[in-house]
């Protein structure tokens, strides 16, 4: 599920009021959509995933708002991402997640790419 929130003239945003969750998913919300990039916020729960996948046109980066994160790297590698902490994933290069602790987590991913485009990728 996407959420997409429309502000033309907003510049700023909170993040803990516009996270959203759900018991069957991890949710993406969109914040803004511009010609230059994209900012969505991740809300996920204990044992909810972000499936590994690449973008071929853009990148994109993960900051951790809230928790923690095993973070797929591709060929069966992954890594503990947390709070504070930023992934920046360049095009082609596979990322994802599954939130393996028991707090949830938020973080934001701003996409850089006129158009978004996911490919599936193994974790």
């Amino acid at each position: 599920m996407t959420d997409t929130l429309s502000s033309s003239t907003q510049r700023t945003f909170d993040v803990e009021k516009l996270v959203r969750f759900s018991n069957e998913k991890a949710i993406v919300t969109e914040i803004v959509i511009t010609k230059y990039s994209s900012i969505a916020v991740w809300g996920v729960h204990p044992g909810q995933e972000v499936p590994a996948h690449t973008h071929p046109d853009g990148q994109d980066t993960w900051i951790m708002v809230r928790g923690e994160l095993t973070y797929y790297l591709g060929n069966g590698q992954k890594k503990i991402i947390s709070t504070g902490q930023i992934d920046v994933a360049e095009p082609s290069q596979v990322h994802g997640a599954i939130n393996e602790g028991s707090e949830d987590v938020v973080f934001l991913s701003i996409y850089s790419a006129p158009n978004l485009k996911v490919i599936p990728a193994s974790p």
